[in-house]
This record gives C-alpha cells, sequence and structure tokens, in this order.
C-alpha cells in the first residue's frame, strides 16, 4: 500500500464516540434542525405534521422523536417543485452544482450543492474515505463508476486532492479501460460485477489479470466486494488488494471506507452525518453495538442547500462498533443487501446477496454467476425458489452438484430453492451493476 501518514485528519478519525458526539455532533445536529426548519418549507411541514417545534428538540437523544424521509417523498417534492423540491434550504444563488441519482430503483431524485456542500463536505469525506483505503500521492487510478451527471463522478476531485492521478473512463467500453491500466495504472475504482467481468474479459482475450500491474482494487455499488468469496477471486486474479467503498447520494458520494485491515467500512463522515439503525420492519431505533443488523439511517448535519432528516436508505447493513487495529474510532459496516431487494421465502428473510454468498462457496464448481427467477412481485416469493446457477465448464456431476446446492440454501438461508444448472457463459455479464433477479412477470406484461 501507500507509504503515507495514516489518517488525513487523525483528531476526528481516533476521537472518542462520546467526546465526538458531545462536543462535535451534538452542536451541529442543533445548528442543522434550527437551519432546516427556517429555510425548508418541506421540513417545517414535516415537523408541524408530527406535532413537533424546534423547541422539542434539545439534543440527540430527541432524534428518534422526527419522522423519518424516506426517497418517494423527495421525488413527489421535486416533481411538484423542479427542479429540488421543497426541501431545498437555500436560494439559487448559492447552487453550484446539481447531482442526479442513477434512479436505479425509481425516477432520478436530484441534490443541489452549495460550494461549501461540495468542497468542504462531500471533497473532506471522499478524500478520507479514498486516503483510509490506502490511497495517495503516486497512485494512478482507473475509474469506471458513473462519471458525468452521477454523484459518483466526484470521485475524481477526491483522488487527486490526495495525490493520485486519475483516468475517468465511462463503463461500457473495456479496451481502453484495459490500455489505460496496461500505461500504468495501479488502481481501479469500479463495481464489483465490472471487475469480474474484466477478469473474464481478460481470460478470454488470452491476458493475464494479475500482469496488469494493479495493485489497488476500491469497489462499490454493489454488495460483492463483502462476499469473501468475490473478494477472494477479484484478489487472486489481479494480484491486488481489495477495499470497499459505499455512499448515499442524498447524504455524501463516499461516506464510508475499507482500510487496510479489511475488516469493514468506517465511517468517514463523523462531523457531516449522524447515522442510527433501525429495525426495518418496525422503524424502531436499534442501539448501535459490536456486530449489531438493521437499516442505515443518515441525517446531515452540515447541509446548506438539500439536507435531508433521518433520511431512510434501505441499506441493510452489520456495524461493528470497537476501534479497529488501524485505530480509527468510527462503525464499521458490511452492507448485506437492500430492504426493498429482500425476499420473504416461507416467513424467512433472504437477500440475494446472501444467496450469491452461498453459491460461490461452491467455486471452482460453479462459477457464481446466479439469477434469481421470480414469477410475482416480492417480497413474498413462494418456494421452492427457482434459481439459475452457472455450473463450471469442468465439472462432471451435475446432480451431485445440484443437490449440494439446495442443501446449503436450506441449511443455511432456511429456504428451500429449486437449483437449474446452466453451462458456463449462460447468463449475462454486467458492466455496471449486476442483476441477481429476473422479474419474470415484467416480461409477461404486453
Amino acid at each position: 500500500m501507500t507509504n503515507h501518514p495514516k489518517y488525513l485528519n487523525e483528531p476526528i478519525e481516533t476521537m472518542n464516540s462520546d467526546e465526538l458526539r458531545e462536543k462535535v455532533q451534538q452542536p451541529k445536529f442543533l445548528k442543522q434542525i434550527k437551519y432546516v426548519l427556517s429555510n425548508s418549507p418541506f421540513y417545517r411541514k414535516k415537523f408541524k405534521d408530527a406535532g413537533l417545534e424546534l423547541g422539542d428538540i434539545t439534543g440527540l437523544r430527541d432524534l428518534s422523536r422526527i419522522p423519518f424521509t424516506v426517497k418517494d417523498e423527495i421525488r413527489e417534492s421535486q416533481a411538484k417543485f423542479p427542479l429540488l423540491g421543497e426541501h431545498m434550504a437555500c436560494g439559487w444563488e448559492k447552487v453550484r452544482r446539481i447531482y442526479s441519482s442513477s434512479g436505479t430503483t425509481g425516477r432520478p431524485a436530484f441534490m443541489g450543492l452549495t460550494h461549501h456542500d461540495l468542497v468542504n463536505v462531500w471533497l473532506e469525506i471522499a478524500s478520507r474515505a479514498r486516503y483510509c483505503g490506502g490511497y495517495g500521492s503516486g497512485d494512478r487510478v482507473v475509474l469506471t463508476v458513473n462519471i458525468g451527471p452521477f454523484a459518483a463522478g466526484s470521485e475524481l476531485t477526491a483522488f487527486e486532492k490526495i495525490g493520485c492521478t486519475t483516468v475517468p473512463l465511462p463503463p461500457g467500453n473495456t479496451d481502453r479501460v484495459i490500455t489505460a491500466i496496461q500505461l500504468g495504472a495501479n488502481g481501479l475504482l469500479a463495481t464489483p460485477s465490472y471487475v469480474q467481468y474484466l477478469i473474464t474479459w481478460c481470460s478470454q482475450s488470452g491476458i493475464d489479470p494479475a500482469s496488469l500491474g494493479l495493485r489497488k482494487i476500491t469497489v462499490s455499488g454493489e454488495p460483492g466486494g463483502s462476499i469473501p468469496a468475490i473478494r477472494e477471486k477479484m484478489q487472486s486474479a489481479f494480484n491486488a488488494f481489495v477495499t470497499e467503498t459505499a455512499g448515499l447520494a442524498d447524504i455524501a458520494m463516499s461516506i464510508w471506507g475499507e482500510c487496510v485491515h479489511q475488516c469493514g467500512m468506517h465511517l468517514c463522515a463523523q462531523e457531516f452525518a449522524l447515522v442510527e439503525l433501525i429495525d426495518p420492519t418496525t422503524g424502531r431505533s436499534i442501539e448501535l453495538q459490536e456486530g449489531i443488523t438493521g437499516e442505515l439511517v443518515y441525517t446531515a448535519i452540515d447541509r446548506e442547500c438539500t439536507p435531508v432528516v433521518r433520511f431512510r436508505s434501505r441499506d441493510h447493513v452489520q456495524m461493528w462498533t470497537s476501534k479497529c487495529e488501524c485505530g480509527r474510532t468510527s462503525p464499521r459496516i458490511r452492507i448485506i443487501g437492500r430492504t426493498d431487494d429482500m425476499l420473504i421465502i416461507q416467513g424467512v428473510n433472504v437477500f440475494p446477496s446472501a444467496i450469491k454468498a452461498v453459491v460461490g462457496d461452491f467455486k471452482p464448481r460453479t462459477t457464481g454467476e446466479l439469477e434469481i427467477q421470480l414469477a410475482e412481485p416480492g417480497p413474498a416469493a413462494k418456494a421452492p425458489l427457482p434459481i439459475k446457477i452457472e455450473y463450471s465448464s469442468q465439472i462432471g456431476d451435475l446432480e451431485n452438484l445440484k443437490s449440494e446446492l439446495e442443501s446449503a440454501l436450506r441449511e443455511k438461508l432456511v429456504f428451500r430453492a429449486q437449483v437449474q444448472l446452466v453451462p458456463e457463459g449462460t447468463l449475462p455479464r454486467y458492466e455496471y451493476k449486476g442483476k441477481l433477479i429476473r422479474k419474470l412477470y415484467e416480461e409477461k406484461q404486453p
């Protein structure tokens, strides 16, 4: 890894959690709530409907009294009041940039940024996350995330701030990506699906991925990097060190960044956003503690243009609160999946990423590729759940493999699957975000 100081902002990154909460987060939270209620018609109405006034919020202990904000509310507000909606909390004269979400779960939503939001907040958080992952002066990084209209595009500036040379390329032009890497890049930012696609592409082109010279790969956009079999596949193929990063465009492009100890992604927005865990079904708050799981909820505490308060991310995570070996004191997470992708099978909650993790354990007999076949809209799905799984061209006894896969899914995830084995290369590969579910009911519509 790059030889540089351990921290980009040591006082914040190593601060005791109680001290951080009392001296930094609580004052900023109270200031932000006052700002939001003074400037956002959206939140003034939301607080009024909940029977809350500014004086009712006296500290972080009152955070759970505030109602949640969900993505559909933001979209509806923006449809009625283009472009940024009624939760916009500053004048247009202060807006310097507008990003859109990728729109993978509905109509794209837009986020506005002032100079302060963009430079002092977003850039600081993302730079800290990239630095945490071992990047620094002298690194040359190819970025294949959606550069341009989407928030991930601003990763460029974060890498550059910490001394890296960046090579931005859009997904879908693999020849150029490989050429850029061969010209001396040692880092790559991409989705796990695209990194795996590169492995296949190299194999078909007679190129040993390890010969390309990549030494650092950071993946985002999907939970694949948290699946041990997928991470190991990427690391061994490229002889590179793989870390994860994650963000939410409504808060910041990068909120979480994994350090070189690879034990979960650190919160890198300590003084800019509050994080909570809730039960995704009941909405009740969950105490943050070692190994706990729940849905992430964010509150911006230093945002001028389009702040959100208690925003439901729909990301279901596992969290660790112990101090990391690297010395950072912030919570760490692994993303399990999205609560809106979760399936309920025979009364059991099942995430597609968990199915992929089980299938990945059968490598090299399987390629790790799968496709869940949904005949009806979820989240409820009938058992046995049909799943297409690719077998390796080297495997012989397919009946035995099918039986083992169905048994493993039943034992580890407590649901019955109907596995259909298909030859290697049958299922689609993705150059951006992979799709684990095929919605057959949509294909039947005229």
